[in-house]
């Protein structure tokens, strides 16, 4: 993104909700929850386009091995590739919604943990995600999200 770009996404961001005469209230946690539970309902059924829908059309994902997506068409796309034929074919997973916080009327990050189940070859992965989120409309879109597994403090060993 070009820094003019930047600039003017942060100032717009930044004007007061009263200045542009918009005012509502921040989603509650129950609120962001079910629509992450509708979110991870179409991941888990494989329905990779209704999945897909739940994200603005150019939203980033960076998942919690570190890969990232931008746009809705690859996200689809890599989300089908790991959870359809990949190392996470028919897994499963899980979010919990641990808080909501408002930036502005149509901004709001919310931050969960998630788990994925029945993973190929056994176990689990469990981490951390927060996903910012802009108001389109009546709808709530995914406009960036991040994943993370947490690790030790400190050097990591070498990957190979």
């Amino acid at each position: 993104m070009r820094p003019s770009t930047t600039i003017l996404i942060l100032a717009a961001l930044m004007t007061p909700a009263v200045a542009r005469g918009q005012m509502s209230a921040t989603p509650s946690k129950a609120d962001a929850q079910k629509w992450s539970d509708a979110w991870t309902d179409a991941r888990n059924k494989g329905d990779w386009a209704a999945y897909t829908q739940f994200f603005t059309t150019d939203a980033t994902v960076v998942t919690s091995d570190g890969t990232m997506d931008g746009g809705r068409a690859a996200i689809q796309r890599r989300t089908q590739e790991f959870f359809g034929a990949g190392v996470y074919k028919g897994a499963q997973t899980k979010n919990t919604v641990l808080s909501v916080s408002g930036i502005t009327p149509d901004v709001i990050v919310v931050d969960a943990t998630f788990e994925l189940t029945n993973i190929p070859g056994g176990g689990t992965r469990t981490g951390r995600t927060t996903t910012v989120m802009v108001r389109q409309g009546n709808e709530w879109k995914a406009a960036a999200s991040r994943s993370m597994v947490p690790t030790k403090a400190g050097a990591l060993p070498p990957q190979r």
